[in-house]
């Protein structure tokens, strides 16, 4: 029998050796604690880097807006530090002193980069988020967008306000430039060409907007800026694929509709030709000629033209105006009267392959079965309403014309059988009475200025990527 003394010793030590497994497993589980929290930490972090990082890309964005909407570039980018000799914007968020607090400790800053701030070239934005935990290094991502100018003509029919459509009004779409080449002849619509990609919508998001009546269709999409699509009386909304029934495909109806409305730069050539006299147009036989005896070209191969202060174009009675050169029709002085008005016959014939741009603060009314016959490419006639609070466009009885509309702060109606083939962009839109749109899809890649678009977005992982840009951030 062994001495008590000596059990009491044996014990002893295995408490001591279970005290001590004990202690290594806690500090061991400690670590592993703290590991598995820092790793936690980095992992929320990481994911907050997106958030800092696309924090600086709507900077960047923003600024590209009020470039978009013809605020100057150094305005816009106000508090940016700007290159202009390489067309380079760098700013740093919130500052280069200060810092984000992520709270337990963690800071961010995010610095951005933009190549082509002013707009030209294709712009890029590249944004550097740096996350600063506690303890070790920091966190980073990189996050890169290519921009490109959205075209003015990107949609079909847009009104600020509302768009109403009565009356057997429709819209649809065809391409008239199918083979992609604008110095060939354009293709007129034809029903057997006819798509399902007209675009009618308005920014507002008010219900009833845009609303639909009696008969009218949109062969194509409506669109809203979060408002209600009022539909009533047998209408449809619809494409190709839609099913007979129910008439109005809610697929095809979108309420988060989004466009800019620039304002309108009137151009001032080197060489303007001053109108004194209105234009009353000439017969078929002898028709008004434009360019007349006399006017000169300005540098850039077009005809300037500057209405005065109670000069318009009047034509009725089958009266005829020729214009066989490029023009452009300035009515600077016209607001609240008309600046064109056509009736009874008459119409202005363009030579194919010549422009005509009209930039007006008055009102254009085309009437009982006349047009602008500018053959069968819309991007060749181009109408800007300068107005900046109201003005009146009127299509009404039988009138025909391909061209564009870019009036946002006016009033456009169309009725009476009339049919207009481009795109239109107004304050109000009023279609009646059989009126017909029909959206030229080959528009979608002219007439750049309505805001810019994301073109691509991609982070920026290996080494390789990164250095492109790691010199940019040296700031």
């Amino acid at each position: 029998m062994k001495p008590r003394k000596a059990n009491r010793g044996s014990v002893l030590i295995v408490a001591l050796l279970l005290c001590t497994m004990i202690g290594i497993s806690l500090v061991s589980y400690n670590k592993l604690a703290q590991t598995a929290l820092s790793s936690a930490l980095r992992s929320v972090l990481s994911l907050t880097t997106v958030n800092v990082a696309e924090m600086g890309i709507e900077q960047a964005m923003a600024s590209f807006y009020q470039i978009s909407i013809g605020t100057a570039a150094a305005t816009a980018w106000s508090g940016w530090t700007l290159d202009a000799s390489t067309n380079e914007a760098r700013r740093t968020f919130p500052t280069d002193s200060t810092y984000f607090d992520l709270g337990a400790n963690a800071r961010a800053q995010v610095k951005v980069y933009v190549q082509y701030y002013t707009g030209t070239g294709t712009p890029i934005i590249v944004a550097k988020a740096i996350v600063q935990p506690a303890t070790g290094p920091a966190v980073l991502k990189y996050l890169k967008l290519t921009l490109s100018q959205r075209s003015l003509w990107g949609y079909g029919l847009v009104g600020r306000q509302w768009v109403h459509m009565n009356s057997n009004a429709t819209a649809d779409s065809w391409i008239s430039d199918t083979d992609s080449n604008s110095s060939t002849a354009g293709v007129a619509y034809a029903a057997g060409l006819r798509r399902d990609n007209a675009s009618v919508g308005t920014v507002s998001a008010a219900n009833g907007a845009l609303a639909l009546d009696s008969n009218a269709s949109i062969y194509g999409t409506a669109n809203t800026g979060g408002g209600s699509v009022t539909t009533n009386s047998n209408v449809r909304i619809y494409g190709a694929t839609s099913p007979a029934s129910p008439k109005v495909d809610t697929s095809r109806i979108h309420t988060d509709f989004t466009c800019t409305f620039p304002t309108t730069t009137v151009p001032t050539g080197d060489v303007v030709n001053t109108v004194s006299s209105s234009w009353a147009g000439g017969t078929s036989g002898s028709p008004q000629t434009i360019p007349r005896a006399g006017d000169r070209a300005a540098s850039d191969g077009k005809y300037y033209y500057t209405f005065g202060s109670g000069v318009n174009i009047n034509m009725d009675s089958n009266k005829v105006i020729s214009i066989t050169q490029p023009v452009v029709f300035i009515f600077p002085s016209h607001a609240g009267v008309q600046s064109i008005h056509t009736s009874s016959n008459a119409n202005i014939n363009v030579t194919t392959g010549k422009t005509v741009e009209i930039y007006t603060n008055g009102n254009i009314s085309l009437d009982s079965n006349n047009s602008i016959n500018i053959g069968n490419d819309a991007s060749k006639l181009n109408i800007y309403g300068t107005n900046s609070t109201s003005q009146t466009f009127v299509l009404s009885s039988n009138v025909s014309i391909y061209g564009t509309i870019y009036a946002p702060n006016a009033s456009f109606q169309i009725d009476s059988n009339c049919k207009l083939y481009g795109a239109v962009i107004a304050n109000t839109i009023q279609m009646d009475s059989n009126a017909a749109f029909h959206y030229d899809e080959s528009l979608s890649s002219s007439g750049s200025g309505s805001g810019f678009r994301v073109t691509e977005w991609t982070e920026l992982q290996s080494a390789a990527e990164r250095t492109t840009y790691e010199a940019k951030f040296s700031f």
